[in-house]
């Protein structure tokens, strides 16, 4: 199954809260780059047909992929993202 299709069924299940962080550590843990599963998740929260908590949910785990001040503690990756990293790559 594709990052995008486990993202989209991280989303509809009981918790979107959990399955969609607990997604993006197995990602990163299987080797996706915090660009690439920042610009996933980015791609997944622009949607009009997400429900408040689903929307809440990849904010949230956008902030731990972002990192720095955002992930309060819990950032996944060791680098801040940069606006300027995330134009580059």
């Amino acid at each position: 199954m594709t990052p995008s299709h486990r993202l989209q069924a991280a989303l509809q299940s009981q918790s979107p809260a959990r399955a969609v962080a607990a997604l993006a550590r197995a990602l990163r843990d299987e080797g996706m780059p915090q660009v690439a599963l920042y610009r996933l998740y980015l791609a997944a929260h622009v949607r009009s047909d997400l429900s408040e908590p689903q929307r809440d949910a990849l904010a949230d785990a956008m902030d731990l992929i972002w990192g720095g001040g955002w992930a309060k503690g819990h950032a996944l990756f060791a680098q801040t993202l940069t606006q300027e990293r995330l134009d580059s790559e």
